[in-house]
């Protein structure tokens, strides 16, 4: 009996067991569940913590009272708006899709703090009549930046058409355009480590996009759009700048697509599509006997269509300095009127301009994998200096001819230099290959700007010439002492030449004509 009842309390205790196992496997099943969901919310948490800190570092312009209705003045609105994203770390200054706010004249200054970012993704436009404006120098300004972005997927639209108009006018058959009654759009002063990117800007009065005085620059993915016949529309224009990277950009203008001025060095550009435009200028250089310096410059991918010019360097007669180490390779042209062109008597004077004893130095220059389409008979022209011939002009595995088909003609006036693999046209004067000295004009060396002697390599000091000497200071300060040669960058309201370098006399900060 007993025994009989022992049996059903020990399959029931089991089962008792059983069933705490059970429930014990649940409940870490369970608490494994819900620690994994904790995890996974905290994860979300951190994610929305994340985002909520990001909210807060984002400065709308509509925050700050500006309208995107095209018609009411946001200028306030935009400099505001600028002023308190500029005190914060990681901030972006957002103008929204979808609506257009329009601006007068903007002065963004800096410096702010570090990763600022200004997105425009509407559009930001100028008013169309000139007499709106409160000034013709620079519409909108950037100064003092560092790691300073500028992007998006928005338009900035300079409503140049009206500032167009009568500006240019023929004169003994030269068409002479008036450049200093037109601002331009965008430009950025005394600034490092900067980024454009994605951006569309379009009808600049004058320039588009200027860079002054810059250094660690990339530019990236924009397009850039203004009519065949708009005066001076320069797309991209860098001077007195170093280390800069454009890559995969659309310019179509009435003048440059890029155009770079002295003092700048170690320009790269890459997979440009030029048209209309004047094509990719290094200068003008050494107008009204300035002393100018470009070097470094590499263009590898380029496609010109329908282009004045296609890869030009001009300079004026009488100036002095050096434009060398410059690589064009792999580039494309469609219909150029002058595929490939140095020009070192450019003028742009009313009256002829005369031949001068003294020229700015071009040399080490290459040419490589150029091919296509010329609309003039010349497609290639080296138009050298007597004074002083260009130097080490490599031409290689080049085919252009005419756009109908026919053959196209070389025109070489005092240009040295060597030739290799397949050349069409031929040009005269053109040594056969010599491979080891083009390999070692083309190091690349970092060049340093040395007060009074020029630029040198900064490894060996070798003196790269520069082709002036500076002037003798005795007695040239107005009786202050020392008296000292110094290479002045000269400031013009609004320069037609970039920044040009002069020889002056300086003592103690104050600088004399010599």
């Amino acid at each position: 009996m007993a025994m009989k009842f022992i049996a059903p309390m020990a399959f029931v205790a089991m089962q008792l067991i059983i069933m705490a196992a059970a429930e014990d496997q649940s409940a870490q099943i369970m608490l494994d569940s819900d620690i994994e969901q904790y995890l996974r919310s905290n994860r979300s948490l951190r994610k929305v913590e994340h985002s909520r800190h990001d909210a807060i570092n984002i400065f709308n312009v509509e925050k700050y009272g500006a309208v995107g209705d095209g018609k009411h003045d946001c200028t306030e609105a935009f400099s505001t708006a600028w002023q308190a994203a500029c005190k914060k770390p990681s901030a972006m200054l957002l103008v929204p899709g979808n609506k257009k706010f329009v601006v007068n004249n903007l002065f963004f200054n800096g410096p702010c703090q570090p990763h600022f970012t200004f997105k425009v993704d509407g559009i930001i436009a100028a008013y169309q009549n000139p007499a709106s404006w409160k000034n013709n120098r620079i519409w909108l300004q950037f100064a003092k930046l560092t790691g300073f972005t500028l992007m998006g997927k928005g338009v900035i639209d300079g409503q140049g058409k009206q500032w167009w108009a009568g500006q240019c006018k023929w004169v003994n058959g030269r068409e002479i355009c008036n450049d200093r009654d037109r601002p331009t759009a965008i430009k950025f002063d005394f600034s490092t480590g900067l980024i454009i990117q994605g951006l569309k800007l379009m009808n600049s009065p004058e320039f588009h996009l200027v860079f002054g005085n810059c250094e660690g620059v990339k530019i990236i993915g924009i397009s850039i759009t203004a009519p065949r016949d708009s005066p001076n529309t320069d797309g991209i224009d860098i001077f007195a700048s170093k280390n800069f990277h454009l890559q995969k950009n659309t310019i179509g203008t009435g003048d440059d697509c890029v155009a770079i001025g002295t003092g700048s060095s170690n320009i790269v550009i890459e997979d440009l599509i030029c048209g209309p435009g004047h094509g990719i200028s290094i200068g003008s250089l050494g107008r009204e006997n300035s002393r100018a310096e470009v070097s470094y410059v590499h263009v590898n991918g380029a496609k010109f269509i329908d282009t004045q010019n296609g890869l030009r360097i001009k300079t004026w007669q009488g100036g002095s300095g050096m434009a060398s180490h410059i690589i064009y390779e792999n580039v494309e042209m469609i219909n150029s009127e002058n595929p490939i062109l140095i020009n070192q008597f450019y003028c742009t004077s009313a009256s002829a301009c005369q031949n001068q004893r003294s020229a700015v130095q071009i040399q080490d220059v290459t040419y490589k994998n150029i091919r296509g389409t010329s609309a003039t008979a010349a497609a290639i022209q080296l138009k050298c200096s007597d004074s002083m011939p260009c130097k080490n002009i490599n031409l290689s595995d080049i085919s252009l001819k005419l756009t109908s088909g026919k053959i196209a003609s070389c025109l070489n006036d005092n240009a040295n230099g060597y030739f290799s693999g397949h050349v069409i046209p031929a040009c005269k004067n053109l040594s056969p290959s010599a491979k080891r000295k083009e390999s070692k004009s083309h190091k690349h060396p970092k060049t340093v700007m040395v007060e009074n002697m020029g630029a040198y390599d900064k490894g060996n000091r070798t003196r790269i010439l520069l082709g002036s000497r500076p002037p003798n200071c005795t007695n040239k300060c107005h009786g202050c002492s020392p008296c000292k040669a110094k290479l002045v960058i000269v400031h013009r309201i609004m320069p037609q030449e970039y920044y040009p370098q002069r020889w002056m006399c300086s003592c103690h900060g104050k600088i004399y004509h010599p």
